[in-house]
């Protein structure tokens, strides 16, 4: 496990603690007002999706640049295709943890995206 991985899994680990266990799902947050958030979003993480994707498309459907890039996160680490899980993130409804749990049945479903939404909470500072 590389530095980055381990300082980002200790970070959704003590968050995790704090929150002691309330969970934010990707469908109960308020869509986003700033198209061009999600614009830099997609510009930002373009370099962890696999070239096939299309770079036009990618981010419809999401609600914030925070789940987006939460979404592009989890797929990476869990290392499923990002269309798979964005189809059960974005077309099905599901929560990010329910979306995990369902392409990657072994993964510890919580744990996942808890790290993948600190990992974008990291990205999305960067660019603001």
């Amino acid at each position: 496990m590389g530095v980055g991985k381990a300082t980002a899994l200790t970070a959704a680990l003590a968050v995790g603690a704090m929150l002691a266990g309330v969970r934010s799902s990707v469908t109960s947050r308020a869509p986003s007002s700033n198209p061009q958030a999600i614009s830099q979003a997609v510009q930002q993480l373009r370099p962890f999706l696999n070239k096939t994707v299309r770079a036009d498309g990618m981010a419809q459907g999401f609600e914030t640049p925070e789940d987006f890039a939460a979404t592009v996160h989890a797929a990476r680490n869990i290392r499923v295709p990002f269309a798979e899980l964005k189809h059960h993130v974005v077309d099905e409804g599901k929560s990010l943890p329910a979306a995990i749990h369902a392409v990657k049945p072994a993964a510890n479903a919580l744990l996942e995206a808890d790290l993948a939404r600190s990992e974008a909470k990291a990205d999305l500072a960067a660019i603001q």
